[in-house]
C-alpha cells in the first residue's frame, strides 16, 4: 500500500479504523434498506489487505467484513476522496477493486456464491461532486448492448452537502464529520470552539485523549494558514479544553522529536553530507507545506544549499510561527 503522506488520509484511518465508529458512520450514512441488511454488531477490519499494490490509488481505503442480517458474510469498501478534484474514474477504479476482493476470496479457499460487496465513497472536498455514481455511465452507450455492461453503483457520502445537524453520532464520529467538512472552508475558524467544546467530556479519559491528540494534530497539519493559524488554534485549544495549553505543548514536542528521527533516518539512508542536507531540506518543505499551504519561490531559494545546523532552526520554528515570514526571520 502507499504510505499514508497525507494528514487527510491519516486522520481519516485513525478515526474510522475504530470499528464502533466505522459502525456508527455507516448504519447511519447508508440507505436505510442497505444497512438494515447488515449486522453491524458484527463489523471488523478485514485482517487480510484485499487490494492489491498496483490498485492502491487511495491509501486511506478501508475495508471491513460484516455479517448480513440474512446469513452470509459481506464486505464493505470505504474510499476515501479529499481531493480539491473529482476523479472521474473512481467507478473503474471501484470495479477493479472489487474484481481483486473476490479474487482474493476465492484464492483463500472459499467457495459458492461471491460475497456481498458494498462500495462507499466518502468525499469532502470543495468541488462539487458530478461524477455518475454507476460505473455503466463511464461506458459507451449503445442501447442494444446496455445488458452486457456492469452497473456497479456506489454509495456517495458527501460531507458538504449535509447540514451541520445533519451530521450526528457519538462524539468521535460527530467531531470527525465536523472538522472534515470544514477543514477546506473559512468559516472553519468560526466552528471551531463548538467543535472542540463536544471533547470536553472525552478528553478525561485515556482512550479520549488519545483522540483528542489526533484531532488536534489534525488540525494544526491540515488546516490553510489563511483558515487557521498555530496561534488561533492554540487559544481556542486553550479557552475550550481543559489542561489545553499542556495538550498544545505536548503536540508541538511530538511533531519536533518525529521531525528529528526523520531527519535521521534520511542521514542515515544516504549516507553523505549532501544527502543528509538535501533530505533535511525536502521534509523541512513538506513540514512547511502542512502549516502554512502553497509556498512561494523565494522559500526554495532559502532551503537551497541551507546549512543543517540553519535547516534544524528553522524546522523548530514552524511550530510557532504565525507566518511564513516568521520562520526565516533572523535573530541574534
Amino acid at each position: 500500500m502507499t504510505a499514508l503522506n497525507s494528514p487527510h488520509d491519516r486522520f481519516f484511518k485513525a478515526v474510522f479504523g475504530r470499528t464502533e465508529v466505522a459502525a456508527e458512520f455507516l448504519e447511519r450514512y447508508l440507505p436505510a434498506a442497505a444497512g438494515q441488511a447488515l449486522d453491524w454488531k458484527t463489523l471488523r477490519t478485514a485482517k487480510d489487505s484485499f487490494l492489491d499494490p498496483e490498485l492502491a490509488l487511495h491509501p486511506a481505503d478501508l475495508l471491513y467484513t460484516v455479517d448480513l442480517c440474512g446469513g452470509g458474510t459481506g464486505y464493505v469498501h470505504v474510499l476515501f476522496e479529499h481531493k480539491s478534484y473529482v476523479e472521474s474514474r473512481i467507478g473503474l477504479d471501484l470495479l477493479r477493486y472489487r474484481v481483486r476482493i473476490w479474487e482474493q476470496w476465492r484464492n483463500a479457499g472459499n467457495s459458492g456464491r461471491l460475497p456481498v460487496i458494498v462500495p462507499v465513497v466518502v468525499y469532502h472536498g470543495t468541488a462539487t461532486w458530478r461524477v455518475s455514481r454507476q460505473f455503466a455511465d463511464e461506458v459507451e452507450d449503445a442501447p442494444a448492448l446496455r445488458a452486457y455492461v456492469p452497473a456497479c453503483v456506489y454509495h456517495l457520502i458527501d460531507l458538504s452537502g449535509y447540514r451541520d445537524d445533519e451530521l450526528q453520532g457519538a462524539v468521535m464520529l460527530h467531531t470527525a464529520l465536523l472538522t472534515l467538512k470544514y477543514i477546506f472552508r473559512n468559516e472553519l475558524r468560526e466552528r471551531l470552539p463548538e467543535i472542540l467544546g463536544l471533547l470536553r467530556d472525552l478528553a478525561q479519559s485515556s482512550m479520549g485523549l488519545d483522540y483528542v491528540h489526533t484531532l488536534l494534530r489534525y488540525l494544526a497539519q491540515a488546516a490553510s494558514i489563511d483558515r487557521l493559524s498555530g496561534d488561533q488554534l492554540r487559544q481556542v485549544v486553550t479557552e475550550t479544553l481543559s489542561g489545553g495549553g499542556e495538550l498544545m505543548l505536548t503536540i508541538a514536542e511530538q511533531w519536533e522529536q518525529q521531525a528529528m528521527e526523520r531527519w535521521i533516518e534520511k542521514g542515515i539512508e544516504r549516507g553523505i553530507e549532501k544527502g543528509i542536507e538535501q533530505g533535511e531540506a525536502r521534509l523541512l518543505k513538506q513540514l512547511l507545506t502542512w502549516r502554512f499551504g502553497a509556498l512561494p519561490a523565494w522559500v526554495e531559494s532559502q532551503l537551497a544549499g541551507a546549512e543543517p545546523e540553519r535547516l534544524e532552526a528553522w524546522a523548530k520554528r514552524v511550530l510557532d510561527a504565525q507566518t511564513l515570514d516568521a520562520v526565516f526571520v533572523e535573530r541574534s
